[in-house]
């Protein structure tokens, strides 16, 4: 498939999870989305600037959206934990700039436990 057909279902699975209320849902689209970006195959130099913007701009979305998950089950918490890590890089390029972007990595980590920030943060080592 080439690299505009992957951009494109992955867009239009990103927006899908917008609109999704079930977290387990939203999650899946969003991971799906997520490979489809990462294995889009032969870009030009303007589709992996699009593929790139596209990651960091739904990263800097998840970032903003984590206080809503204050209340959240563990399990639910996974799920959004899952896509972070699949982010790590756009998610600490954002932090680095954004002090209340990092504030709510840091307060989402902490809703189960201290290692879970370490985790984050090794995930992005190489």
């Amino acid at each position: 498939m080439p690299a505009s057909a992957d951009i494109a279902e992955a867009r239009a699975l990103l927006e899908r999870a917008e609109r999704e209320s079930d977290p387990e849902q939203e999650t899946h689209h969003i991971q799906e989305a997520l490979l489809l970006l990462e294995v889009a195959d032969n870009a030009t130099p303007e589709e992996a600037r699009l593929i790139a913007n596209l990651r960091t701009s739904y990263a800097r979305r998840l970032l903003a959206k984590l206080p809503k998950l204050k209340s959240a089950s563990f399990d639910v918490w996974l799920l959004y934990f899952n896509v972070m890590v699949a982010l790590a890089s756009e998610v600490e390029v954002l932090v680095a700039a954004d002090p209340e972007l990092a504030t709510n990595r840091q307060e989402f980590a902490e809703m189960w436990g201290p290692d879970v920030l370490a985790a984050m943060r090794k995930s992005d080592a190489p």
